[in-house]
């Protein structure tokens, strides 16, 4: 789609990415209503439909497509191997490929996927497919769809984040290599293991920015959506607790785990990590993470090296959201 609205929705923020003609012009992030959305799951899909009437109207969009990143608890997201010789099979064969994570009726989900490689085999045996492949309960699709129009958006796309940052990589101009996403996000830290733009595994770490706005929470005495506000603003010193200090130690940790992980079960060196999510605006925790991986951290902006746009834009923040309407 030339122009198109990206909405990735998260507990703690809403990150949306204005597309105009091929290229990300606008950048925007919104905290999220307290409670509207948790574990990554949307509470109540009218009031998100309210909020969305009411971003929509301040916002001033332009156009009403609309393209979203689809939380990660309402999808299984794969990379396997299938055999297939044309589409109907390939789709025919799908289901089985999650056999392990659905046990109710297949015909309840939707399934789709991108192919990555062919592996053909001799003796007239049909090729093997390798695939990234995504089911989503046909229910949730029909919820967003409804709470999108009834806040006056059409809803185009929906895709995983997996599929969204595939986008982003085949878009750019960077030369393949063996590299890492990590998003710093509000539940958890999710690393996304990447050779050239071909997904390869997920690793996700139970420490996020959540666990820092409890410890403010306590030490200040506020509940913990406005020790969120506090973390953002760094007020009165709260990224330098020392319980939040020791969170950042723990973090770096359990990532460096995750790299050496895939080094030693035959990934490779990643030759960096790209760093998104609300995270990256901590420096506190930017620097520990800095101090203490061997792999060099950078943001997001090497994705979009021929965006033009004359507004600055923190592409870290919605990268997500500006890889889905590149689907």
């Amino acid at each position: 789609m030339k122009n198109c609205i990206g909405f990735d929705i998260g507990n703690h923020a809403m990150h949306i990415a204005v597309s105009k003609s091929g290229s990300i012009v606008r950048g925007i992030s919104i905290r999220m209503p307290e409670d509207l959305v948790k574990n990554g799951a949307i509470v109540s899909y009218e009031a998100m439909g309210d909020f969305l009437k009411e971003v929509r109207r301040s916002q001033k969009f332009g156009t009403r497509n609309a393209a979203l990143v689809l939380p990660a608890p309402h999808c299984y997201c794969r990379r396997f191997y299938v055999a297939a010789n044309t589409r109907d099979q390939l789709m025919f064969n799908l289901p089985y490929g999650f056999r392990d994570f659905i046990t109710d009726d297949k015909r309840n989900y939707f399934f789709d996927c991108a192919v990555i490689n062919a592996v053909r085999y001799g003796d007239g045996k049909p090729p093997e497919l390798d695939v990234l492949a995504t089911a989503t309960r046909k229910e949730i699709i029909e919820e967003y769809i409804t709470m999108f129009q009834k806040a006056g958006f059409k809803l185009k796309t929906i895709i995983p984040v997996e599929f969204s940052l595939v986008n982003l990589l085949r878009k750019s101009s960077l030369a393949p290599h063996r590299h890492g996403v990590l998003d710093i996000g509000h539940n958890a830290v999710k690393l996304y293991l990447f050779d050239g733009s071909v997904f390869e595994s997920l690793r996700v770490i139970d420490y996020g920015c959540n666990s820092l706005d409890e410890v403010i929470s306590e030490h200040f005495g506020v509940d913990t959506y406005m020790a969120g506000t506090y973390r953002e603003n760094d007020f009165s010193g709260a990224n330098e607790l020392e319980g939040c200090r020791a969170i950042y130690g723990a973090m770096a940790i359990e990532i460096l785990k995750a790299v050496n992980f895939y080094r030693f079960n035959g990934g490779g060196s990643l030759e960096h990590l790209h760093c998104c999510g609300g995270g990256t605006r901590n420096e506190a925790l930017m620097k520990t993470l800095q101090s203490t991986l061997p792999v060099p951290l950078t943001d997001m902006s090497e994705f979009f090296g021929e965006n033009k746009s004359k507004e600055e834009i923190d592409f870290s923040l919605v990268a997500s959201a500006a890889g889905v309407t590149m689907q």
